[in-house]
């Protein structure tokens, strides 16, 4: 049975993003990618996967957000940030990375329109944001707004 919840702010969201990582990011594990759990790919192979997503905003007004394992099985269908940012956090929890959310803006106005995850290595923060095809892990971002989302 699909469950729908509305999702009316960026917080609720966040905390929804978390929840479907923390439950379902051993799906990752059931995925087979030439015969292998797709968890068990590299983290640059894994990134580059997600990348390879097409992109498609959701409608406009409406939020979605999904378990990895569905994200995945209907990734042809193309996915937005939100999606791709659970399928890279799912693969970094499952491979006990610590991770974070964070909703971005690089609007005049601040406007936060985006959300990308961050990994932690030796106590510095990495952007792993796969949601378009030209972005590489651990690139830089030129950001007016930036918030960690709680859980």
């Amino acid at each position: 049975m699909i469950q729908f919840h509305s999702l009316d702010s960026k917080d609720q969201t966040g905390k929804e993003m978390y929840r479907l990582i923390d439950t379902y990011s051993g799906d990752l594990h059931n995925i087979k990618v030439n015969g292998s759990p797709i968890s068990e790919l590299n983290l640059f192979d894994f990134f580059n996967f997600v990348k390879n997503i097409p992109y498609r905003r959701d409608i406009k007004g409406i939020e979605v957000v999904s378990r990895p394992g569905k994200i995945v099985q209907h990734k042809n269908s193309g996915m937005d940030c939100k999606k791709k940012s659970i399928l890279i956090s799912s693969y970094l929890k499952k491979r006990g990375i610590p991770f974070r959310l964070i909703a971005s803006s690089k609007r005049p106005d601040k406007r936060i329109h985006h959300v990308f995850p961050q990994m932690k290595i030796d106590d510095k923060w990495y952007n792993m944001d796969a949601t378009y095809s030209d972005y590489r892990p651990l690139q830089l971002k030129t950001l007016t707004k930036a918030e960690v989302l709680r859980r």
